[in-house]
């Protein structure tokens, strides 16, 4: 009997755990730097959403205090899916969770300020007037 991965029913699943997150964080390529949307993040590899389509092959995720680098192994327009040269140590995975949503949070009250100044006429958004 063969052992290839069709012949084996967990062969589908997914090496490590996923966190979900939602939170900032920017990826640093050879051709600069873009901010990104980390959707989650393994002790394998991650996905982020890119604020801005370019051709990818190697990148270091930069997040919280900490920096990953990887090869992206799925790109389908802006969702890129990383793998890490080396896993992420674990206390990694537990302080972005613990801090996961604070950051959140913080972002989304950023947002609604942004918005009632705005709103207000308060916020200059570089049109001129």
């Amino acid at each position: 009997m063969s052992d290839t991965p069709a012949d084996q029913p967990d062969a589908h699943r997914r090496q490590h755990a996923r966190l979900r997150l939602g939170i900032a964080a920017s990826l640093e390529t050879l051709d600069g730097q873009q901010n990104v949307r980390l959707v989650d993040l393994s002790q394998g590899g991650a996905q982020v959403i890119l604020s801005r389509e370019e051709p990818l092959r190697r990148a270091v995720l930069c997040w919280l205090d900490f920096e990953a680098f990887g090869v992206v192994v799925r790109h389908e327009g802006i969702n890129v899916g990383l793998e890490f040269d080396e896993q992420l140590p674990m206390e990694w995975l537990l302080h972005t969770r613990q801090l996961a949503p604070s950051i959140v949070r913080n972002e989304t009250l950023g947002d609604r300020a942004a918005a009632r100044d705005w709103v207000a006429g308060n916020l200059d958004i570089g049109s001129e007037r």
